[in-house]
């Protein structure tokens, strides 16, 4: 069923019994005024510290578990471009609200990993293949070295991540 558009198209005619808006008037929105000029004034505030105080590479580049800035030019991490964590499940808990940090420790890497691999895994195979532990090593802590560690020291002291999955950056 079509609907009808009421279309307004000749001017109103005039009313001799009109009297206009109503007289006595009253300001009825002075509460809100007053609380949305606080807003305001609290917005300013907070972009002045946030300006004075604030440091706009912390929007712009990630940092590891360290304070260290990925992927800025000048700094260690120049060639590191891409934060990696040791453990992303933990950054799904509802502890990441009140500390505003994911409780799992992070690293500035070159490129995401490419093929899974556990560390135990990676124990296996580096009697017989050196390699394993190259590739695996660039996801461990800086200067940790040490690839025969137990694996329950190694996630107790978060030297290197339990398990690496294949990923790849947003675009």
């Amino acid at each position: 069923m079509a609907q009808k558009v009421l279309c307004r198209c000749e001017p109103r005619k005039f009313d001799p019994t009109f009297r206009g808006p109503v007289h006595n008037r009253n300001c009825t929105d002075v509460l809100c005024c007053v609380a949305f000029i606080i807003v305001i004034l609290g917005y300013i505030a907070l972009g002045t510290v946030a300006w004075i105080h604030g440091d706009p590479r912390k929007v712009v580049y990630p940092t590891d578990s360290y304070g260290q800035f990925c992927g800025q030019k000048g700094t260690t991490n120049a060639k590191k471009a891409i934060l990696f964590y040791f453990n992303i499940l933990k950054c799904a808990s509802p502890a990441v609200l009140i500390n505003l940090q994911c409780p799992t420790t992070q690293l500035c890497v070159p490129k995401c990993p490419d093929r899974f691999a556990t560390y135990s895994e990676m124990q296996y195979h580096y009697k017989s293949n050196k390699s394993y532990w190259e590739y695996y090593r660039q996801f461990c802590k800086p200067g940790f070295d040490n690839p025969h560690k137990a694996v329950s020291q190694v996630l107790r002291d978060e030297d290197c991540p339990s398990m690496i999955v294949p990923s790849r950056p947003c675009k």
